[in-house]
């Protein structure tokens, strides 16, 4: 935030580190985050309906109350709910407006399916005090993850450079044949109050997870 009280959007030196530390862009060429105000509310649907089914296809919720509780009215949250059915993200389960999410819409939150992996609410490191290449594996794709959740998501200019300043602590971290357990676990806590501030409470779950 500019000290005058207005958002500013990312330098461009800052949008090149997030352009090049990953494969997948976060900002277009003005240095603005990439996603129109219908992407972002159809992300916070989805989203929210992992929130209240826990991730679980066999639970259902009505689209109408998911709609209110991210301040969608009725017809807002039907037409959100459609589109996403076509997207094959969520299915519909009662004629009364019964949806759940689908395979589909986990993978679009990054999230792997609980059915298939038990793992996928947590990010585990290994007992031992210097990482081992299961762990590193494990930071690589919870960096990705992050990076995937930030895309399009409007956030306030000194909390995005403070998250992409902790990857980038990992991504040094992690150059070291020595990188040490405790020090990667010190920067997920920083990390996931950072993520619940910028609205990914999904993400920070995981890493509260793993501090314990």
């Amino acid at each position: 935030m500019h000290p005058d009280g207005t958002l500013r959007d990312c330098s461009a030196g800052f949008a090149r580190y997030c352009h090049t530390s990953y494969n997948q862009p976060l900002f277009n060429e003005q240095g603005t985050v990439q996603m129109d105000n219908d992407d972002l509310r159809i992300k916070n649907y989805l989203e929210e309906l992992y929130r209240q089914t826990g991730g679980d296809a066999a639970v259902q919720v009505s689209m109408y109350e998911l709609g209110a509780a991210i301040g969608l009215d009725r017809a807002e949250a039907g037409s959100l709910a459609e589109e996403l059915m076509v997207q094959g993200q969520v299915e519909l389960k009662t004629l009364a407006g019964g949806i759940s999410i689908t395979p589909e819409g986990l993978e679009e939150l990054g999230i792997a399916d609980s059915a298939a992996d038990s793992a996928g609410n947590s990010v585990k490191l290994g007992d031992g005090p210097i990482v081992d290449d299961g762990d590193r594996q494990t930071v690589q794709s919870l960096t990705e993850e992050i990076k995937k959740g930030l895309s399009g998501r409007s956030v306030e200019f000194d909390l995005l450079e403070e998250i992409v300043l902790d990857l980038k602590t990992l991504e040094v971290q992690l150059l070291s044949p020595r990188a040490k357990t405790a020090v990667l676990l010190a920067i997920f806590s920083s990390l996931q109050g950072s993520l619940e501030a910028a609205g990914m409470g999904l993400i920070a779950e995981k890493l509260k997870a793993s501090i314990g």
